[in-house]
């Protein structure tokens, strides 16, 4: 099977996609939580941007999520993490926040910072989600901004949910600007 944007629902961009929720949806309907679904994927070939951990530094793990283009695939992110999440987004529309991210976001985030161009509706619900709420322009920053708003222990998660929209080429290109910002601090 190709990894081609083809599906009859248009649910899932690629296979990649498809697979992982998958595997998040069968972990969610049998409850199993004692395996690391994190360690799992990271074993499959191409997981460079997905769940990819990048560095501790003073006990703040930093994991790059660039694959994440939809809020389905945050949505599994967030479910993978195990410890208090500061959360880099650029989702740009409140209609694609669904029920099941909001449950994990108010379950597993702790801070957010939302990265990028953005309109009002989008700093309205931040705003009101009962979360410390951040809203920076570039990378650098969020990235900056998100390690000084965590404490050892947490965990920085760069799952954007949309995709790079003319930012960035590509997911990839996304991706590897986070770890340079994560390499400057």
């Amino acid at each position: 099977m190709s990894n081609q944007k083809f599906n009859q629902y248009n649910v899932f961009q690629n296979e990649n996609e498809s697979n992982s929720m998958m595997t998040a949806l069968a972990n969610r309907l049998i409850n199993v939580r004692s395996k690391g679904l994190q360690t799992i994927l990271s074993d499959f070939d191409g997981s460079e941007h997905k769940l990819e951990f990048v560095k501790n530094i003073k006990g703040i793990d930093f994991i790059n999520d660039s694959r994440s283009s939809n809020p389905n695939a945050v949505w599994y992110a967030l479910e993978t993490m195990t410890k208090p999440v500061t959360w880099i987004t650029n989702i740009e529309k409140v209609e694609n926040i669904t029920d099941s991210l909001i449950t994990s976001i108010n379950n597993k985030v702790k801070k957010i910072v939302v990265q990028g161009v953005y309109k009002n509706e989008i700093v309205d619900f931040f705003s009101n989600i009962n979360k410390e709420s951040f809203f920076i322009m570039n990378l650098e920053d969020a990235v900056r901004t998100a390690f000084y708003a965590s404490e050892d222990g947490d965990v920085v998660l760069f799952s954007p949910g949309c995709h790079c929209a003319g930012t960035y080429e590509s997911y990839r290109e996304r991706g590897c600007k986070f770890k340079d910002a994560v390499a400057q601090l």
